[in-house]
């Protein structure tokens, strides 16, 4: 029975423990630094290998792929501030607002999202055409949508973004260009994934210094972060029946819509120097995954 639940539920306990180690081993964490931007690279490219694009029937997606850009800019980040400003209304929680404001209106996150999808036995596709949609709408979206959060200008780096995205979604098209499709097997490129999910848990995790916030704010943090994802749940679950939408496109709805970008989020924080900003994004990220691993796991 043991056996059979932990082979079930494999991908949140390896969640779960590269949280768990980011905690308690946080000293290699600078050094895996550098291999944040060649992992999301890597994971692009695990998302575009083997799809065939021009095989996809965009018109049918146009509606779900608008769906997912409005539940995940708009709908969530403007219902959701109202949760995060009510749960930290003191002086002291303007970091957690601000932290929690940032991971909002960030993209979705091209590689987790399409490996939970696959995962779940979602559609793939339509979460890759989703997840790259986001990711090219940013640059506009994502200054915009944070400035209405927080209510006022923010100097968001729009030109940091733009090269950001166009280093992570070109060099993930150059190595499935570059590399056959037989090169590797479905086995390897699932375990590369995982392990590259894996990694970047363990250092964002290990880099936010969690031991210097209060335990009262860090519960209070991790609460409001379980609060989002549920109402990003609730969300998704309410147009799938609204809208009729198919179980395999739903998944790839719900895992686009609810899953942030965690390295563009860091960047966009970078200017702030309260560290409660930066440990509200990581936190939201980590329910995230572990929302995303547990569902995955259980379909």
């Amino acid at each position: 029975m043991t056996r059979a639940l932990v082979a079930r539920f494999s991908n949140l306990l390896l969640v779960l423990g590269a949280v768990a180690v980011g905690v308690l081993v946080p000293g290699p964490s600078p050094y895996l630094d550098p291999l944040i931007t060649p992992l999301v690279v890597f994971l692009v490219f695990t998302s575009l290998r083997g799809a065939r694009f021009a095989a996809i029937d965009y018109s049918s997606y146009a509606a779900v792929v608008a769906l997912s850009l409005c539940l995940s800019y708009v709908v969530l980040p403007l219902g959701g501030i109202r949760l995060v400003e009510f749960a930290f209304a003191d002086a002291a929680g303007t970091g957690a607002v601000l932290g929690f404001a940032i991971a909002l209106s960030v993209p979705t996150t091209a590689g987790s999202a399409i490996i939970w999808t696959r995962l779940a036995r979602g559609d793939v596709q339509l979460a890759t055409v989703s997840s790259i949609a986001s990711l090219l709408l940013a640059p506009a979206a994502t200054p915009l949508v944070l400035t209405r959060l927080v209510g006022s200008r923010i100097a968001v780096p729009t030109a940091s973004i733009l090269t950001d995205l166009a280093v992570i979604v070109g060099g993930g098209a150059l190595l499935t260009a570059a590399v056959p499709t037989d090169a590797l097997s479905t086995d390897a490129v699932e375990r590369g994934s995982t392990l590259a999910i894996l990694l970047l848990i363990y250092t964002a995790v290990a880099g936010a210094g969690v031991v210097g916030i209060d335990a009262a704010t860090l519960l209070a943090v991790v609460g409001v972060a379980g609060c989002l994802f549920g109402v990003g749940a609730a969300l998704s679950a309410c147009c799938q029946r609204a809208f009729g939408i198919e179980r395999d496109r739903a998944f790839a709805l719900f895992f686009t819509t609810n899953l942030k970008n965690l390295g563009i989020a860091l960047l966009v924080s970078l200017p702030f120097a309260d560290p409660l900003v930066t440990v509200s994004i990581i936190v939201y990220y980590v329910v995230q995954q572990t929302g995303g691993a547990a569902l995955a796991d259980a379909t």
